[in-house]
């Protein structure tokens, strides 16, 4: 049911409750140095502000972002740092920033991980930019495919009104269009795992009897992947520092397997 077939002061009341259920959802902001915060949010997510004292990076190990006054410590795993295009430790050295994501516990001790440059924001600058990960020009896939099916039994045939392939349209999510107006959802590493993440999510859908929203002739899904899949590009991305993306949205003909598009959200 869309929201101009309901009567109108039905639709204002719901519009009301899903703008208040998003400034309930808002990230909270806590200082550093208040630990009691802090620790009343271990498991949810949160900002985190205050002034870089000491960092520390052994070598081959995990980089650290201490504050003076509190507990609390920022990490970033050896895993991780490749996707910052500079060091954590040296990038935010002496810097008053604001950290986004989960409060944890280590021993005891309060910390937050960082996976990505875009859950750092040095106050007064916008958020680093993502370092690019895998390369959209190589694949293993003919995106010129008029008709192929995944490992899934996704299958992408015919072409889109712009006359490319479904596999080349879905491609264009697989590197960022800097110059294009509005959002544009971005998949790490290149189109080959582009398609892979496209493929796990249809399989939890499948697995979590997932609902789709049908609108005619098409229907969407949008699977929460819970990790990153990709990031905001476009000129909205870059004006927002390229957040990162956790979310697929996939469309496929109505009672198919056909994809129409699929692109992180």
């Amino acid at each position: 049911m869309r929201f101009r077939d309901l009567p109108l002061a039905l639709a204002a009341i719901l519009l009301a409750a899903a703008a208040a259920i998003s400034s309930a959802a808002e990230t909270k902001k806590i200082r550093v140095e208040d630990i009691a915060a802090l620790r009343e949010n271990v498991g949810r997510q949160v900002t985190a502000v205050g002034t870089v004292a000491r960092t520390g990076k052994p070598a081959g190990g995990p980089q650290f972002l201490n504050f003076d006054g509190t507990e609390f410590t920022v990490v970033c795993l050896p895993g991780d740092l490749d996707r910052f295009p500079e060091p954590p430790a040296e990038a935010f050295h002496r810097k008053s920033i604001e950290v986004t994501g989960k409060v944890e516990t280590y021993k005891g001790r309060l910390q937050m991980r960082i996976r990505e440059p875009a859950q750092v924001r040095v106050r007064g600058e916008p958020a680093a930019a993502p370092k690019p990960t895998g390369d959209s020009t190589k694949s293993t896939i003919n995106t010129s495919a008029d008709d192929w099916v995944s490992p899934a039994g996704l299958r992408y045939q015919g072409r889109d009104p712009s006359g490319l392939t479904r596999l080349q349209h879905v491609a264009r999510h697989a590197g960022d269009l800097p110059d294009r107006d509005g959002p544009h959802g971005v998949f790490d590493g290149g189109i080959d795992q582009a398609i892979a993440t496209i493929d796990e999510a249809w399989k939890l859908a499948v697995q979590r009897k997932t609902r789709p929203v049908v609108e005619n002739q098409r229907s969407t899904y949008t699977v929460n992947m819970g990790r990153r899949i990709g990031y905001l590009g476009g000129r909205a991305g870059s004006e927002q520092g390229h957040p990162p993306l956790n979310r697929v949205f996939i469309v496929v003909e109505t009672g198919t397997q056909n994809v129409v598009t699929a692109y992180p959200k």
